[in-house]
């Protein structure tokens, strides 16, 4: 049985449509349990796709029901950009590869009018203030200070912490007049330091109480020795994509130096150019659900993390500041 004394973290990493492989193995883990996974956690960090995932979630939205969000709207949101000629190259160039609209669209159906303030869940979700240089975390009314971004959409929310560089343009933000934010991944795409973070720092929760579920969003191994010598134009997006790989890989390793054997990672190593943040394609989205659904009910991540994170629910969470109604 698990420790109902412990604080359980979900952590959700970013990777665009790569986190159908997330949505996957969290559906998986909700079909078990028979419950939803948000009423098992403390406190829920999600940046990019994880920020979209962290939120359903926190809105009691049924896991499988964000798993096919990535199905059905991705082609949408991320259509095929390989053939667009000299034109479409040049756009390329000089502006995002996608519109933002679309994700704007696609989100809007799942989340409609819900304010980030009427989460279930303790969330904390990173971004980048594009305005002031600054990183920038989103955060429900855990905390006394915490009351500037409850009345913000979800759907605002949603869009600042997944506008990737080069592949959305900066997303505004209302509730903030004058904001533009950038994908959180630049500097959190594995948001589990940033959730221990305000684990220890805000609700006063020592490291020995803290246990992380982290969910990737499939790796690949990153070899840069073709770029060794590059400019702008040849490292492309790959100069993201190392960013995010990065990050990731760094922040999961201090977080288990931390808590030692107190995370549980679930994730799957692919072959180096397998996915990308935005092949939306039918074949590769099916490819990342079904890569999910295996690693998800794997003797020994299934049973570790219903032992560890599902024997019994958190408290419900009673936020200091809510959304205006």
């Amino acid at each position: 049985m698990g420790d109902s004394k412990m604080f359980r973290i979900l952590s959700l990493d970013g990777g665009g449509i790569k986190g159908a492989f997330a949505a996957s193995v969290l559906t998986e883990i909700e079909r078990e349990v028979g419950q939803p996974l948000g009423e098992y956690f403390d406190l829920i960090a999600g940046t990019s796709t994880g920020g979209i995932l962290a939120l359903g979630l926190a809105f009691r939205i049924p896991a499988r029901e964000i798993r096919d969000f990535y199905r059905n709207m991705g082609p949408d949101i991320f259509p095929a950009t390989g053939r667009l000629g000299i034109g479409g190259l040049i756009r390329q160039l000089f502006g995002p590869k996608h519109s933002h609209t679309k994700l704007r669209t696609a989100l809007e159906k799942v989340f409609a009018n819900r304010k980030f303030g009427e989460a279930k869940n303790r969330l904390v979700i990173p971004t980048y203030d594009a305005i002031s240089g600054h990183v920038f975390v989103l955060k429900t009314g855990h905390h006394e200070r915490f009351k500037y971004d409850v009345d913000a959409l979800a759907v605002d929310v949603a869009l600042a912490t997944s506008a990737a560089p080069t592949y959305f343009q900066a997303a505004s933000f209302p509730v903030h007049v004058g904001s533009s934010f950038v994908d959180g991944g630049v500097w959190a795409n594995n948001p589990v330091l940033v959730a221990m973070i305000e684990a220890r720092c805000f609700l006063g929760v020592p490291l020995a109480e803290m246990e992380v579920l982290s969910i990737g969003t499939t790796a690949a191994p990153f070899n840069i020795a073709n770029n060794r010598a590059a400019g702008i134009i040849n490292w492309n997006v790959g100069m993201i994509n190392l960013m995010f790989e990065g990050q990731a890989e760094a922040a999961l390793k201090q977080a288990k130096l931390l808590l030692y054997d107190r995370v549980l990672r679930i994730n799957v190593t692919t072959k180096p150019g397998e996915f990308s943040l935005d092949d939306a394609s039918i074949d590769k989205i099916d490819r990342l659900m079904n890569l999910g659904r295996s690693e998800a009910v794997k003797r020994e991540n299934l049973e570790a993390a219903k032992r560890r994170f599902f024997s019994e629910k958190a408290p419900p969470f009673v936020p200091i500041h809510a959304a205006k109604q």
